[in-house]
């Protein structure tokens, strides 16, 4: 009679998929944690077995269990955890995957809901809230309570420290709200050092409207001090706004034509968009690639990667696509192609290539020079008029001499392109700048013809001695190189040693760019008279 009573019951649990196996033998038996067979005790466990009280007193029921299988206390029986739960000591099919139960007797959502416990047998469900915490059987949500071994506490005025003989509990103190080695201390006038619990200075503790205060809990909004965990602030206004205690954590606040809102400042789904404020006038949405341009005039949305909105007031409408860029420090706008912004929005109709900055004023890298504060004309002027001032460049009668070392080869001709920033070495009158080129051609005197020809070699680089003007060749452009000495490889290269004192050395360089002075230079070079 038993064993038919066995098996009419292995069919029906293995029908609702409760368990994987039938009913254990009936010579093996349980009490709690320990199985025992044949009068041997063994733990369950170790067989995969679990001690299952079944309804009654003193009833248990062996069960075998497999991975994602546990007992129903109360049931005897051992159920799925991915399909079932266990609900009143009744085994019952799950209505989704987050469906749980707290204390074996109230059904809930995890993804929506919170249980918090009292003890194995006592709990409740509450809806879950940002930043909410279990406190026994009570859900917290307001941010200045805690929970101290079961005893909700403010943490503005109380601290809950760790008590001194190091067993685990936890003492609550009064007066105080931080923890410094065990030891409570108020924030606001203290602070934990590396020998405790020391006094602040008088001049490092904030007060508000009279009263001390920790920043990093508290502000002082007017003249009212609050908890950052709780209120926001407007601080055009000095007015508090309280954060909601659910969805999304608050972080701003905007005024509308009314009242006052709280809002999330960050994207807050998956499209990229979130929330941003114009000042007296409301919330509006913006896209991944938008902005605000608070224009004195009208407030603008505006796409970043089109439009240009300098220091976040000044908007001009497809700015960016049309190349233009803000002063780094201002609030104007400036063409890069034709203009130069300094310090103090001063801007200088000089191209941004060769424009610099002497304290605010801009001048023209190319012809000019900042020397204690003051714009002066470049002695050499290299890049600017090359060849016809006195120091470091040609005059008409060497071009002519130029032209005659020319056909003898006893001048060099090059040109080349400049790659970065120099390297400098030196000091003083041994000071030297080095250039890498590429893209090196090399004249060549054919009969009467003059033809471009790629050197031997493929590494290349410039070498600019100090004089009075040392050369300033710019990343990217593209040079004519005069010199007494072939152009080498390696790193030594080309020396530019640069006309000075009187000496007859024929260096020197010169922007293609130049397109006027090359026509000169190059009418005198090849003219027969």
């Amino acid at each position: 009679m038993n064993f038919r009573i066995l098996f009419v019951g292995a069919i029906f649990i293995l029908s609702l998929g409760f368990c994987q196996a039938g009913p254990i033998s009936s010579l093996t038996k349980c009490d709690g944690l320990v199985c025992r067979r044949d009068g041997i005790h063994f733990k369950c466990e170790d067989e995969e077995l679990q001690c299952c009280r079944g309804p009654g007193l003193n009833n248990y029921a062996v069960v075998h269990i497999s991975p994602g299988y546990t007992c129903c206390p109360g049931s005897g029986e051992a159920y799925n955890v991915h399909s079932h739960i266990c609900l009143n000591e009744t085994i019952v099919e799950k209505i989704s995957p987050t469906d749980s139960v707290c204390a074996s007797t109230k059904r809930y959502d995890t993804n929506i809901q919170e249980c918090c416990l009292k003890n194995f047998t006592y709990g409740q469900v509450h809806q879950k809230s940002f930043g909410g915490t279990c406190c026994n059987e009570r859900y917290l949500t307001d941010p200045q309570l805690n929970c101290c071994q079961g005893v909700i506490y403010n943490v503005t005025k109380q601290a809950c420290c760790k008590s001194g003989d190091g067993d685990g509990d936890y003492t609550l103190h009064n007066n105080f709200n931080a923890c410094c080695l065990n030891v409570p201390y108020n924030s606001a006038v203290q602070y934990c050092g590396d020998h405790g619990v020391q006094e602040k200075d008088q001049t490092e503790i904030r007060q508000c409207n009279g009263t001390p205060y920790d920043p990093t809990w508290h502000m002082c909004c007017g003249d009212t001090l609050a908890d950052t965990r709780t209120h926001l602030c407007h601080w055009i206004t000095g007015r508090l706004v309280l954060k909601p205690s659910y969805g999304i954590h608050h972080d701003k606040v905007c005024r509308t034509r009314h009242t006052l809102v709280s809002y999330y400042s960050g994207i807050s789904d998956q499209s990229g968009e979130r929330q941003d404020c114009i000042d007296g006038v409301g919330l509006v949405m913006l896209a991944r690639d938008e902005e605000i341009c608070f224009d004195e005039l009208a407030n603008h949305k505006y796409n970043t990667s089109v439009d240009l909105c300098c220091a976040k007031e000044i908007y001009i409408k497809n700015g960016k696509k049309n190349g233009m860029k803000c002063c780094e420090k201002g609030t104007l706008a400036y063409d890069p192609n034709l203009q130069t912004c300094c310090p103090n929005d001063r801007i200088t109709n000089i191209p941004e290539q060769y424009g610099r900055c002497c304290r605010m004023a801009g001048y023209d890298s190319r012809t000019h020079t900042c020397k204690d504060g003051e714009i002066v004309e470049d002695e050499c002027a290299a890049m600017g008029k090359p060849f016809w001032p006195e120091n470091c460049t040609f005059t008409v009668p060497q071009i002519r001499d130029l032209n005659q070392k020319v056909q003898q080869d006893g001048l060099f001709i090059f040109v080349a392109s400049v790659i970065g920033q120099p390297v400098e070495t030196g000091r003083g009158t041994r000071q030297v700048r080095r250039w890498k080129l590429e893209d090196v051609e090399q004249f060549k005197n054919k009969g009467k013809k003059m033809t471009l020809v790629p050197p031997k070699g493929k590494k290349f680089s410039v070498t600019a001695k100090k004089c009075q003007c040392p050369y300033e060749l710019i990343a990217g452009e593209r040079y004519i190189f005069w010199t007494a000495k072939k152009l080498k490889k390696g790193k030594r290269g080309l020396a530019l040693d640069a006309i000075q004192n009187g000496k007859k050395a024929f260096d020197a360089v010169m922007p293609l760019s130049q397109a006027e002075n090359l026509g000169r230079i190059f009418e005198i070079f090849f003219s027969t008279d």
